[in-house]
């Protein structure tokens, strides 16, 4: 297993080492996270300040999103992130594979200097917004992985994301459940609801599973309607920082944050798409630290020399299943 936030050569692989529980998966994650050093790829450039596009600042005022994250969401992330790392730790490769639970993992290396951003879990009323502000300044694109229920409720959001010139709007389930704790039939249901609501403009058919997580039978229903399975590269954790932007150690170990990087959000998403050098980044529009940090992330790797790229650009089509 390679952990998000470490160049190539920091890559640490866990195959073949089992641990019997969560405590001891952590165990082991805590000895080798902590014997590696920052290397220079991880040391935050200067900021260039001029290499956003001359545009007008966002409209809404910064100080009107919300101050802490989702407690619920952050809550069921954490416990399937932990899910997850625990069945990475204890199970082969080949019997993960054979049971389609992470189809949304890419194990391809994303295309050099090029990101693909995207935003989960909305549409919310000023978070969608600012974010297309934010894209509209910089004139960067990104994709809008929206859930069904919120489609229903927020009709002129999902407008406003279609009007822009910046965004593309895709498929992220009903009422966001986690895939590997409802039947098959309950699966199905999600699917094809959220369908039915975001097809006129979810126009290059895109659809990514709650946490990632996913079914061999889903995975078929998807395929079948044409959808297209979409993960990601880098995932900015913004679920894990609190409003001060800080993590605690048992998200750093599970995230791949840096020790430098514990109490500084927009430094780990920084090294953590440096160490990819590039890819699908995952964000969320409920999570208040991608929010405030936004604007500086495009600032800064603008300035590193990445260029911002649409899910529909040619470069991406093989990175989605």
């Amino acid at each position: 297993m390679a952990f998000l936030g470490y160049n190539n050569a920091q890559k640490i692989t866990l195959r073949g080492m089992r641990c019997t529980s969560i405590v001891g998966a952590l165990s082991l994650l805590t000895l080798l996270i902590t014997a590696i050093p920052a290397s220079a790829g991880d040391t935050a450039p200067e900021t260039n300040k001029n290499s956003a596009a001359a545009a007008p600042s966002p409209s809404t005022n910064a100080g009107t999103l919300p101050a802490s994250p989702d407690k619920v969401d952050t809550a069921q992330i954490k416990k399937h992130r932990m899910v997850k790392l625990t069945e990475r730790l204890t199970t082969d490769e080949e019997t993960l594979k054979k049971s389609c639970r992470y189809e949304s993992d890419i194990p391809l290396t994303p295309p050099a200097k090029e990101i693909a951003l995207t935003f989960d879990d909305g549409p919310e009323p000023i978070q969608t917004e600012y974010i297309l502000a934010i894209l509209k300044k910089h004139r960067v694109p990104a994709t809008f992985f929206m859930i069904g229920e919120k489609i229903q409720t927020h009709p002129e959001l999902v407008k406003l994301v279609q009007e822009s010139d910046y965004a593309l709007i895709a498929n992220h389930s009903w009422s966001h459940p986690n895939f590997h704790d409802i039947p098959v039939e309950e699966q199905s249901l999600e699917i094809q609801k959220s369908n039915a609501i975001s097809e006129t403009f979810n126009t290059h058919q895109l659809f990514r599973y709650p946490y990632g997580n996913a079914s061999c039978e889903s995975n078929q229903l998807l395929k079948s309607m044409g959808q297209k399975i979409v993960g990601w590269h880098v995932d900015s954790c913004d679920w894990a920082f609190d409003h001060k932007g800080s993590v605690d150690l048992k998200e750093a170990l599970s995230c791949g944050v840096l020790a430098q990087n514990r109490k500084n959000y927009l430094e780990h998403v920084i090294s953590s798409v440096h160490a990819h050098n590039g890819g699908i980044v995952l964000m969320h529009e409920i999570h208040p630290n991608t929010l405030k940090n936004l604007d500086e992330i495009i600032t800064r790797l603008l300035a590193d020399g990445y260029v911002f790229k649409s899910l529909a650009d040619d470069h991406f089509q093989k990175y989605l299943k």
